[in-house]
């Protein structure tokens, strides 16, 4: 090769390093915009805000979210037992196909299910959903049993235990191998799904007026109260029982086995991301205005940002879209394979947490007690 060809090979290498160096800085400066965007209080300075009577915003939570959540429940679930009728019922012919649509329905089903139960309110509560449809952790033993019955029809279900069935039970069941149309374990499984679907059917959602007299300033406030710290100990549920504890638990398998160890929640169907996320958005849609226009209770959701900015307590509000935004962006990198992302989520969410605990439930005049959301 001639000096000429060297100089040009070397002066379009050279140039070509030179954009590459210039695309990745202009990708980071990108990145780096879109969070501080992102992480940045929204302007409200033109958006004027109601006063909002107690009795508007549980109302609005029960109706505009909860309600409107069970739905897309119902909806999931029914296609999830179309899916598991018609995979159980195929005479053994089923294809691996069939299982990866039951899997991904599945998923559909349980992430609805997450994100309304993030924050535990009314029926739920009152009737232990979570315990009936989600309890953790699964009793194998007890599933056997229950399989060995092949229980049929709502009063046989009845008499399986929680850790039998639910959600739980299906999920197991499902990353089987021995899980095979026209099994005993195919037929629990559908029967577990119409059992839950049976559960989320019964959930009703009332108006508090029309459990409490809504002049009753005492049972509204208890109801606010209430809502408060179950919206508190859904922020506490999802930095710890569901993030940081097991991010500690591999830790600490990884230092004794001196290798890198793991398991998180979720993750037989690499759902554990995206189940963060739905849990997260159960929350962030009762604390923050999503909308560019002042919500109206008779037609959506009236979060606490908005409460508070109708109450004139602009800089609690302020602050807490600040922080909530925070957490918001710190849940859309979480990525388990590198748990350095996990740790910044947990840290926002805990920032987020105390700051509800002091200064939001002082100028809301709530105290801080346990929630159905604490755990160990």
């Amino acid at each position: 090769m001639n000096p000429q060809h060297q100089h040009e090979l070397k002066t379009g290498l050279l140039r070509g390093l030179v954009w590459v160096v210039l695309a990745f800085v202009l990708l980071v400066v990108l990145n780096f915009a879109n969070s501080a965007v992102a992480a940045k209080p929204v302007d409200r300075s033109t958006m004027l805000f109601p006063y909002y009577e107690v009795a508007e915003v549980l109302n609005s939570v029960a109706i505009h979210h909860h309600n409107k959540d069970t739905a897309v429940l119902r909806d999931q679930l029914e296609a999830l037992s179309v899916a598991t009728a018609q995979y159980c019922k195929t005479g053994g012919k089923a294809q691996p196909a069939n299982m990866q649509q039951l899997q991904g329905q599945y998923a559909k089903a349980y992430l609805a299910w997450l994100e309304l139960s993030a924050v535990v309110m009314g029926p739920m509560l009152d009737n232990n959903t979570v315990r009936q449809i989600d309890f953790r952790p699964l009793r194998l033993n007890l599933l056997e049993r229950a399989i060995k019955k092949q229980p049929q029809g709502a009063q046989a279900m009845a008499l399986i235990g929680s850790p039998a069935k639910g959600f739980p039970a299906l999920e197991y069941l499902l990353t089987q191998n021995d899980f095979k149309s026209g099994t005993p374990q195919c037929n629990y499984a559908h029967e577990v799904v119409l059992d839950i679907a049976r559960t989320v059917a019964g959930l009703r959602w009332q108006t508090s007026a029309t459990q409490a007299n809504q002049d009753d300033a005492q049972a509204l406030g208890a109801g606010m109260q209430l809502y408060f710290n179950q919206l508190v100990g859904a922020t506490h549920n999802l930095a710890w029982e569901r993030m940081e504890k097991p991010l500690l638990k591999n830790k600490d398998e990884a230092r004794a086995n001196m290798a890198p160890a793991g398991h998180w929640p979720f993750s037989e169907f690499h759902l554990t991301e995206k189940a963060w996320a739905a849990q997260w958005q159960g929350i962030e849609h009762l604390l923050m205005v999503t909308g560019q226009t002042v919500p109206q209770a008779n037609t959506q959701v009236i979060p606490l940002e908005a409460y508070l900015r109708g109450l004139g307590k602009i800089e609690l509000a302020d602050t807490l879209v600040k922080y909530s935004s925070a957490v918001a962006v710190a849940m859309r990198s979480n990525d388990i394979t590198k748990p350095a992302s996990v740790e910044q989520s947990v840290k926002a969410l805990k920032v987020l947490k105390g700051f509800l605990e002091s200064e939001v439930a002082k100028g809301l005049k709530v105290s801080i007690q346990f929630s159905s959301s604490d755990g160990d």
